[in-house]
Formats: C-alpha cells, sequence, structure tokens
C-alpha cells in the first residue's frame, strides 16, 4: 500500500472514532443522574418521619403554665 492511502485510511478511522466518541458523550449528558439508592430511602425516611410528627403536634398542644 502506498503512505498516502494508509495515512488517509487511518485519518477517516480516527475520525470515525471522534464521531463515535462525541454521540457517546453526549446521550450521557442527556440521562438523568440516579441517586443512589440509601439516598432514596433516607429521603423517603426523613419524610415519613415529618409526616408522622406533624400529626402528632396537631394531637399534643403545649401545656402553658398558670
Amino acid at each position: 500500500m502506498h503512505e498516502y492511502l494508509m495515512e488517509s485510511l487511518v485519518k477517516e478511522r480516527f475520525e470515525r472514532i471522534r464521531e463515535f466518541a462525541a454521540r457517546q458523550a453526549l446521550l450521557r449528558s442527556l440521562k438523568p443522574v440516579r441517586q443512589p439508592w440509601r439516598v432514596t430511602l433516607g429521603i423517603a425516611l426523613i419524610r415519613a418521619g415529618r409526616w408522622c410528627l406533624r400529626g402528632m403536634a396537631r394531637a399534643v398542644e403545649p401545656r402553658r403554665a398558670a
């Protein structure tokens, strides 16, 4: 093979690889970042605790000193 032909084939291959990498980077950037399950569970427990306390705050009224 001629040196020029080999060089042009390599350039074309690198161009395809760069296009593929750019496409993959774009797809990765469009995906929403998922939180770990422990974070989701922790947030759910905090919300449940607040919900329970909100109900208790209505049931128990603070006593005032006379």
